[in-house]
């Protein structure tokens, strides 16, 4: 999923970067759409502004906490239109007012986080097509958005827990490496990659894939982001994630022998996309490391 962000001043945190990135390719596939060649743009504006866009665009004279310019009437609009193997398909974009969500959460009594992600899930399906005029509609937009939402594990404070925490921080740190793969500096391979390292001190520390003509001088994100946590005196960790907007991106040989140097017992984190991770110990990955 490509994603244009405007900050507008806000500074976006990369984990919360990378679970917007996860939620929009989860409501993509949702529709039997190709995440890798979908777009949207997300806008972060004072009440002010969202203020002025509900007067220019509703007739609505006053502070929402989002708003959906749809590129297309519906999705069989969008599934019409000629497009070549590699066109990019721009859905539209979202304009959030941060301010409005905060007094959201607190009213709600949940995270940030989940209003955020939430807000936004609920706005890319407006740009699917989705509308909330009536009780069907509304009962068939709430069915999506709440399979995303649970499949993002941030369900509302009052739904039963359906997964322990273990398998929400996968998905979380799965998603600050998916932020970090944004970062990448890959023109030769045109394969981005990301990482997030948990320390054992509960800080995540993310690296991307760096590339260099001579190739065996470039280094990879998991190396990057070990590099980095070790720099600053950590030595122990629980987990990485590692990710591709393009597909698998489980650790190289090296990379896990270099993981190896600090402990095989780390749990890693990898899949094809954030619907189909898979948790595997470095110990399984990596048999028999060399020591000295």
């Amino acid at each position: 999923m490509k994603f244009y962000l405007e900050e507008d001043g806000h500074q976006l945190e990369e984990p919360l970067r990378g679970q917007l990135l996860c939620a929009a390719t989860f409501c993509a596939a949702l529709e039997g759409l190709d995440p890798a060649r979908c777009a949207v743009s997300l806008s972060f504006v004072e009440p002010e502004e969202i203020r002025r866009l509900n007067r220019e665009y509703r007739e609505n004279d006053s502070v929402t906490d989002v708003l959906s310019f749809p590129q297309f009437a519906d999705l069989d609009e969008l599934r019409a239109q000629p497009l070549g193997d590699e066109e990019e398909i721009l859905l539209g974009d979202v304009v959030l007012c941060l301010e409005k969500a905060k007094q959201q959460a607190e009213e709600y009594g949940h995270s940030l986080e989940r209003e955020i992600v939430y807000l936004f899930v609920h706005s890319i399906f407006h740009l699917l097509g989705y509308d909330h005029m009536n009780e069907a509609d509304k009962a068939a937009m709430r069915a999506v958005e709440e399979e995303v939402m649970e499949r993002m594990r941030l369900l509302r404070k009052d739904a039963p827990e359906q997964e322990d925490a273990a398998g929400a921080n996968m998905h979380r740190l799965y998603a600050a490496a998916l932020a970090a793969a944004e970062q990448s500096y890959s023109p030769y391979s045109h394969f981005p990659v990301g990482a997030a390292l948990l320390g054992e001190s509960g800080r995540v520390y993310t690296g991307c894939n760096v590339e260099n003509a001579c190739y065996n001088v470039g280094i990879c994100a998991e190396r990057c982001a070990c590099l980095k946590a070790v720099s600053e005196g950590e030595r122990k960790f629980r987990a990485i994630a590692v990710a591709s907007p393009k597909g698998d991106a489980w650790p190289c040989g090296a990379c896990r022998q270099f993981l190896a140097e600090f402990g095989t017992d780390l749990s890693v984190i990898s899949g094809p996309d954030a619907a189909h991770l898979e948790c595997h110990p470095l110990s399984e990955l990596l048999p028999k490391t060399f020591t000295l």
